[in-house]
């Protein structure tokens, strides 16, 4: 079972599981079915990453648009699910991932045009390709601190010559300056995954901090592993 991704409200997980849930017993009895997966979907913080990390963020939200918990969503599927007698599967990915990756990527250089402002990245749509594809929203954040608190409305774009190679468009954010380096957060999920070498561009390394150490779990790719395998 499967109805979409990205869902932040329990009720259509409780629709679902209803209608589905006589039709899996049936199989059950007349198939002897074993299993049966209910899917993920569950929704992650996109527009406010950085701060839903807090306890107190998920606290002051007013419902409806109060995030979806894994507390919740067993609370009301458990019910419904225990008396089949199945083995059920969740595929909660992004859930678990989503929120703990980021890409971190630096600002080379600043254009101002007659009518937008543009700050281009060293990274590009091959690495992070959601905002070209689906119009995905990433929080983006200067990890050091600006010298002053002024924001302006700009673009985020790429270095690659396509005008899909952006990953913001007239979003007001602080004014970082060329040599800054960049946070696109919620990248843990759909971010590597569905990277690319468009355009002959290398992939970054994977680097994955525990605590206050880090490590690089996955080695930057050179152009030579690029051709290596042409002959």
């Amino acid at each position: 079972m499967h109805i979409g991704s990205q869902l932040t409200s329990i009720a259509p997980f409780i629709e679902a599981v209803d209608k589905v849930a006589p039709l899996a017993r049936q199989l059950k009895e007349c198939h002897g079915i074993e299993f049966w997966s209910i899917g993920g979907g569950i929704g992650i913080i996109y527009k406010e990453a950085l701060a839903s990390g807090s306890a107190s963020w998920r606290e002051n939200q007013a419902e409806p648009g109060r995030p979806l918990t894994i507390e919740q969503y067993g609370a009301e599927l458990v019910p419904r699910l225990k008396d089949l007698g199945l083995k059920i599967l969740v595929e909660p990915g992004r859930f678990i991932v989503g929120n703990a990756g980021v890409l971190l990527t630096r600002c080379l250089y600043g254009k101002q045009g007659a009518a937008k402002t543009f700050r281009i990245v060293d990274a590009g749509m091959n690495d992070l390709i959601r905002p070209a594809l689906y119009d995905g929203h990433h929080e983006i954040v200067p990890l050091l601190q600006p010298a002053t608190d002024a924001r302006i409305v700009m673009d985020v774009v790429g270095p690659i010559c396509e005008s899909g190679d952006f990953f913001c468009q007239n979003r007001e954010l602080p004014d970082f300056k060329p040599g800054d380096y960049i946070a696109l957060m919620s990248a843990g999920a759909y971010g590597f995954a569905m990277a690319s070498n468009y355009n002959s561009r290398p992939l970054p390394a994977e680097v994955l901090v525990d605590g206050a150490t880090a490590c690089v779990v996955r080695q930057r790719q050179s152009l030579r592993d690029l051709i290596a395998g042409e002959c």
